[in-house]
């Protein structure tokens, strides 16, 4: 991507809280990440029936998803400007809201929220905003109005506020993340949001990557979601920006030291 674009993709990241980055993903390879999504979704239909789950942390579970960020690296290029190059990609989420038409706004995660709010809003409030994690969801479907766009509120990252978990009504402010199958929608993670009810026709599919600061421990122990022989198959490349690369600097030696 040419670098003016990358800047203004970074610009509207840091001023508004998000940006949206079209032609991620050519045609065949969104059927073919959709035919993924189903695999997995399959493969684990037992237990999310019985706790009434939609959605998975996939980024073990199907060769596919392993280095799909890297093979189309327009947001990853965006998103290392403003965490660093040695960010990770903390997880890879599979969701596929059928056409209900419905929503449950009482259930945790489904409403207005910011992200991980405990690293990315409590700690800088009364101060001034720092970008630590940048969530996206890749459109594997058209994301519209009728199939339920994300709601976003442009620059209500830099209030350095944790949005109210359970609103009568949702506050004003707000803009539809709508955009075609293969774009990528970017967000600060401190960025009020909230999903929409698909009213559409069809599921809508999406891949939703987190991304944090090299330095942060997220919820995730990656060695437990990767197996060895899992990690075994990927690149250095993928390693790395999973995390599973990372060593402890060789700089803990101790000398003359006493009993």
């Amino acid at each position: 991507m040419p670098a003016s674009t990358v800047d203004q993709h970074v610009e509207q990241l840091i001023e508004e809280g998000y940006t949206v980055i079209h032609n991620v993903l050519p045609s065949d390879e969104i059927e073919v990440t959709k035919q993924a999504i189903d695999e997995c979704l399959e493969s684990e239909r037992e237990i999310a029936q019985k706790f009434g789950l939609q959605d998975a942390d996939v980024q073990g579970k199907h060769a596919h998803f392993y280095g799909l960020a890297l093979r189309y690296p327009k947001p990853v290029q965006v998103i290392r400007r403003i965490l660093g190059d040695d960010m990770f990609a903390h997880d890879v989420t599979i969701r596929k809201p059928l056409p209900t038409g419905k929503k449950d706004w009482t259930r945790k995660g489904g409403n207005l929220h910011a992200d991980w709010a405990d690293f990315t809003v409590t700690p800088f409030r009364g101060g001034k905003h720092y970008p630590v994690a940048i969530q996206s969801a890749w459109a594997i479907s058209d994301f519209t109005e009728q199939s339920g766009a994300t709601y976003l509120w442009p620059g209500s990252h830099l209030s350095c506020e944790v949005p109210p978990e359970e609103p009568e009504t949702l506050p004003p402010g707000y803009m539809r993340a709508q955009a075609p199958a293969g774009s990528a929608i970017l967000w600060d993670s401190a960025l009020w949001h909230t999903s929409g009810a698909n009213s559409s026709n069809s599921p809508r599919y999406s891949l939703v990557y987190y991304f944090h600061r090299c330095w942060l421990k997220g919820f995730n122990d990656s060695y437990r979601l990767v197996p060895q022989e899992i990690r075994q198959q990927m690149t250095l490349e993928e390693r790395t920006f999973w995390g599973l690369e990372a060593r402890v600097p060789p700089n803990t030696h101790f000398r003359n030291m006493t009993k």
